[in-house]
């Protein structure tokens, strides 16, 4: 049946389960009682509720009654009379609050057949049905719990105290103390206790609870860190910037637990159904009963007619498929957003930081004069030491990557908008634009100029290398497509769904990376006003779309579509606040992924409800015909709502 503490609807059961973090998922070879330490932790809500006290103990008199039964004792009658009035007291509750609040909720069904049983002196059918019902809602609380708690399998566990530096000294506090501004001294294996900066130190740092980075990542001064990240080789000092609630780590636990309390659309439309349920299943009882003349026949209907399975037909679908994508660090806001992404026509994507890296990567190294490509790349890349400039970055990391050691240069001066001169190893060395090397009388020759237009065709910035007063060559510079996205951009068209680029980058650019991905329709040199213009004009056809972008300039974007998808959100406030799902990596095959899960969730939100209102037809007909009992209604009734909580259950695996 559905839960005692529900919602108006008579939704699934609202019991709270804490999570506890990864401490509560032990490997197999952790010591037994350590794992079933975990295992309590986790249920530990559940199986202390009254529901569950009361359950058990009503079992306790039912198993009492059948032995004095079985010995010929008259006293089982009282034994079966306790276990109906224990396990039916908290649905006797509910159902008074219910009518106190003016509503009908299934409740009242369970509660009216609790009593007539007894009321008729069916001590026995009444305290089978008491017990097997409110032992149902153990079991779904149980299942609840089980698919909320896969949500904690991507928190980390924040430590309980925290090494600070106060006033010069170091003092160890409860990390509930800690506030935005201390200074935190981690040591080797120890897990972070807030979001912040590194102010001193270098380490490795394991975010995969976070970001889904498998690597741990080097940390050093000015780099940001998360709660619940493991700091694995170095000592660090880090300013905590956002502390307990406000932390990455917290805000995605309780942006998880939000969504999965939400009901989507179809969970609505079934709850209002559920509703129209109550007075039909009286009426009917009524009918049976007046025209067989076998009360005990009404009450079988009550029973079998009580529309638990239909109304857990979707929350539980919803909570497992919330909590599956929780696991595979897919940020899921709502209800709504999980059934809503699997109807989708259009995917709108972003294409620096979506569809790219987001940053700068030398491609090509073109010489031009008597040098070879490693001192190309060295002089280049020496030459932009000192700068800054996403470019040069580019270059420092491609020599890094070669093992190209760089020299110091000399005399540096960056010219904005133009490029840097430096004395490198003797030679005067220029890098930037061809127009600015060419007004101080640098020259290229034919072959230099056909390669460089070459290059920009296919989306490349070129950069022109000179060495003194003569060209040596170009390097090519280019945001690249992630190793992920012609595998995403197919699963995504396999899925019939159309797909279309849009982005603010020059038209060639656009172009080149859309070939690559194997995009067709492209929209370029937009701003975040056009992007969100010809969003709405989708929708005004009808469609369904989602917006798949990096949360900052594709904010309005992402707003206004049907689904607003950011990437690579841990730690990033606009995207996390403004999107509908969010994924805390940097794979874009995440997204055919939620559209496979959410169209896997509504399959089974639809087998669901046509198996309950089956299942209620027939068990109406069985029962108005006599032939299943009280006792054979609380099982039937209980074995199509357990049926429908293990198909949804399905969706956590």
């Amino acid at each position: 049946m559905s839960a005692i503490e529900s919602a108006p609807s008579g939704a699934a059961s609202t019991v709270r389960v804490q999570a506890e973090g990864a401490s509560g998922f032990l490997p197999a070879s952790a010591p037994r009682a350590e794992r079933l330490g975990g295992w309590w932790k986790r249920y530990r809500d559940v199986l202390t509720s009254i529901e569950t006290i009361a359950t058990v103990a009503g079992l306790a008199c039912l198993a009492a009654g059948w032995l004095l039964a079985v010995a010929g004792h008259s006293s089982s009658r009282w034994c079966w009379l306790a276990a109906a009035l224990i396990s039916g007291s908290p649905i006797l509750k509910a159902c008074v609050t219910s009518l106190w609040q003016r509503r009908i909720s299934v409740e009242v069904l369970v509660g009216l057949a609790i009593a007539a049983a007894l009321s008729i002196g069916e001590f026995h059918a009444g305290a089978v049905v008491a017990v097997m019902l409110l032992g149902g809602t153990v079991l779904e609380q149980l299942t609840i719990a089980r698919a909320r708690n896969c949500v904690t399998s991507l928190l980390a566990n924040v430590p309980e105290k925290v090494l600070v530096r106060r006033n010069g000294v170091e003092v160890e506090l409860p990390a509930s103390e800690l506030r935005a501004g201390d200074r935190i001294i981690s040591r080797p294996g120890e897990r972070l206790a807030a979001d912040g900066v590194v102010v001193e130190g270098d380490s490795a740092v394991d975010e995969s609870h976070i970001t889904g980075e498998s690597i741990p990542v080097d940390k050093s001064l000015g780099d940001k860190v998360f709660a619940g990240s493991i700091n694995q080789s170095g000592m660090l000092e880090i300013e905590a910037l956002k502390v307990g609630r406000d932390t990455t780590l917290a805000r995605i636990h309780r942006l998880v637990e939000e969504a999965q309390a939400s009901q989507a659309p179809v969970q609505r439309v079934a709850d209002r159904v559920a509703q129209w349920y109550v007075p039909l299943a009286l009426v009917l009882a009524g009918v049976v009963w007046a025209l067989t003349g076998n009360v005990e026949r009404g009450i079988t209907v009550l029973i079998v007619f009580c529309p638990c399975a239909l109304v857990l037909a979707t929350p539980t679908a919803i909570i497992a498929s919330i909590g599956h994508a929780a696991r595979q660090l897919i940020l899921v806001k709502g209800g709504e957003f999980a059934e809503v992404v699997g109807q989708t026509h259009i995917v709108g994507l972003d294409k620096t930081g979506t569809l790219t890296l987001g940053r700068p990567v030398v491609t090509k190294l073109v010489v031009l004069d008597s040098i070879d490509s490693t001192e190309l790349l060295r002089l280049a890349a020496s030459a932009e030491r000192f700068s800054e400039h996403p470019i040069s970055l580019a270059l420092r990391r491609a020599a890094e990557q070669r093992e190209i050691s760089l020299l110091e240069p000399a005399g540096f001066r960056s010219i904005p908008g133009c490029g840097v001169e430096a004395r490198v190893g003797g030679t005067r060395v220029r890098v930037g634009r061809q127009d600015w090397l060419e007004k101080q009388e640098i020259t290229m020759d034919a072959r230099g100029r056909a390669r460089t237009e070459e290059l920009q065709v296919a989306g490349h910035t070129v950069l022109t290398v000179a060495g003194d007063d003569r060209v040596l060559g170009l390097v090519a510079v280019r945001d690249v497509l992630r190793p992920e996205a012609r595998e995403a951009v197919a699963l995504l068209r396999g899925q019939n769904i159309r797909l279309v680029m849009l982005t603010g980058d020059n038209p060639r650019a656009a172009a080149a990376i859309a070939s690559e991905a194997g995009i067709e329709e492209v929209h370029a040199a937009l701003l975040p006003e056009d992007k969100l213009r010809l969003v709405r004009e989708w929708q005004a056809q009808g469609q369904r779309v989602a917006f798949v972008g990096d949360g900052v300039n594709d904010a309005p974007a992402l707003a206004a579509a049907d689904i607003g998808v950011a990437m690579a959100a841990a730690g990033t406030d606009v995207a996390l606040e403004t999107s509908d799902i969010a994924f805390l990596n940097d794979d874009l095959t995440q997204m055919p992924r939620i559209v496979a899960l959410s169209r896997r969730t509504l399959k089974v939100i639809r087998q669901n409800i046509a198996f309950s209102v089956l299942l209620n037809l027939a068990s109406v007909l069985a029962a108005g015909s006599g032939w299943i009992s009280p006792i054979g209604g609380a099982v039937l009734h209980e074995s199509g709502a357990m049926a429908v909580i293990l198909n949804a259950i399905r969706l956590l695996r």
